[in-house]
């Protein structure tokens, strides 16, 4: 048996959608993104430096 979504669960549902036929739009388009990359190094002193901002 499902359940329904909730309105935030909808909400984020339609941005996951939109997100990806935005990418998908663009690819056809001829435009390409790169994502950008971190190091695990690098990501791990940045998550500790805003775990110690916001206190985490």
């Amino acid at each position: 048996m499902t359940s329904k979504l909730t309105e935030k669960q909808k909400a984020t549902l339609w941005q996951q959608r939109r997100a990806a036929s935005y990418q998908a739009s663009c690819r056809l388009a001829g435009y390409t993104s790169s994502e950008p990359l971190i190091e695990a190094e690098h990501a791990e002193e940045r998550l500790a430096s805003l775990r110690r901002q916001y206190g985490g």
